[in-house]
């Protein structure tokens, strides 16, 4: 599962598109209120959110996986999009 879009909204809510179609709009205002994310309450900072792929970050020290995040929008359980059993390329 990777993120094919995120865009900052208003007052902490990104909008985030999943590559099978998933996407919705999430608040984490409840994110920038502990820890390292404390930063992120500077809402010109928050807005500059980009996505890697794999997580949603604002730098590169400072980012979210994005397992809970998908959760959250389809309603899935992150372990079946997400499964624990790496995939490897074969020739």
């Amino acid at each position: 599962m990777k993120v094919l879009n995120v865009k900052y909204l208003k007052d902490y809510t990104i909008h985030v598109l999943f590559d099978d179609g998933t996407e919705g709009d999430v608040q984490l205002k409840d994110l920038v209120q502990f820890g390292v994310f404390q930063v992120l309450k500077n809402q010109e900072l928050f807005a500059k959110v980009y996505n890697t792929g794999y997580s949603i970050a604002w730098s590169e020290d400072l980012e979210i996986d994005i397992a809970s995040i998908y959760s959250e929008l389809s309603g899935k359980n992150p372990a079946s999009a997400f499964p624990s059993t790496p995939a490897y390329a074969t020739n």
